[in-house]
């Protein structure tokens, strides 16, 4: 039997149809399946005997499940399909994404960087040096209380290593699209460019209060989902939750060690996919 039609079957034995009482019968039921599972660690019954009393308690929550998605005429298949998707990108490492590859050499992000980040001892400032020029402005945390956002760059290129993509970073590495208008102003534009940093604020002050993922590498699915609804209407969305997964955790990775060391140097690999921390400030910070 598939979902539509056990729903339409579910819905003629719902007298009551009131969201209420369904919502009543959907919690009494998750209660009962725990007194199941604490049943089965105190008695210890016959697995077959377990297993006919889990069908049954997962039934009854599905016929609740049911009864509130017909009341709000919501399909159990289209519940189902957009919870499959959800799930595969949580855990689909997707495929290397570089956008770019159709376009000629100079409006293709290199795929493979080396950035120094360097802190002036006096301003405090944070500079991106690459092949021994400046590339952006200075940064400085912005703010009163010392957070190191100075170095939150570290972000925008983990998104370009990870995600093949980062509209700050084609702008400052002079490689924005512009054979293709359309594609130059929709996806490499200052509205692609703000919805990034939106991103790239919105992921230092999560991982600021999970100690930017010292000790845990799940990245919580709410951050995961603003990203997804930010980044909705740009050619990015095809990256799965797994990809900006690891763009996150490997860009806290190395902001750690940027501010423990006061700086250094990065290299990016977008082949392998790669970020990786290699060298302390020569001057030692």
């Amino acid at each position: 039997m598939d979902f539509d039609s056990y729903q339409s079957e579910a819905q003629k034995t719902d007298e009551a149809k009131k969201s209420t009482i369904s919502l009543y019968g959907l919690s009494g039921e998750v209660g009962s399946i725990f007194s199941l599972f604490k049943k089965r660690l105190r008695d210890n019954p016959p697995f077959q005997k377990f297993q006919d009393e889990l069908k049954e308690e997962l039934g009854d929550l599905l016929w609740y499940i049911s009864s509130i998605a017909s009341i709000h005429k919501i399909s159990l298949s289209e519940i189902a399909a957009k919870n499959l998707a959800k799930s595969r990108s949580l855990f689909d490492e997707g495929e290397i994404t570089h956008f770019d590859s159709e376009f000629k050499p100079e409006e293709r992000l290199p795929r493979s960087l080396t950035v120094e980040f360097q802190l002036d001892p006096k301003t405090k400032r944070s500079e991106m040096i690459i092949n021994g020029q400046r590339v952006g402005d200075p940064l400085s945390d912005n703010t009163d209380e010392e957070d190191h956002y100075r170095f939150h760059d570290i972000f925008h290129l983990s998104f370009m290593a990870f995600l093949g993509w980062s509209p700050v970073m084609r702008r400052l590495l002079n490689t924005k699209r512009k054979s293709d208008p359309k594609v130059d102003e929709n996806e490499d534009g200052a509205r692609a460019a703000i919805t990034e940093e939106a991103i790239s604020a919105i992921v230092f002050s999560v991982a600021e209060d999970n100690d930017f993922f010292r000790e845990i590498r799940s990245i919580p699915v709410s951050l995961l989902k603003t990203i997804g609804s930010l980044a909705g209407k740009f050619e990015v969305r095809t990256c799965t939750f797994k990809q900006w997964q690891h763009a996150i955790w490997h860009g806290c990775h190395i902001y750690r060690e940027l501010v423990a060391n006061q700086g250094g140097t990065v290299e990016l690999d977008l082949n392998e996919p790669a970020i990786r921390y290699v060298a302390c400030p020569i001057d030692g910070g």
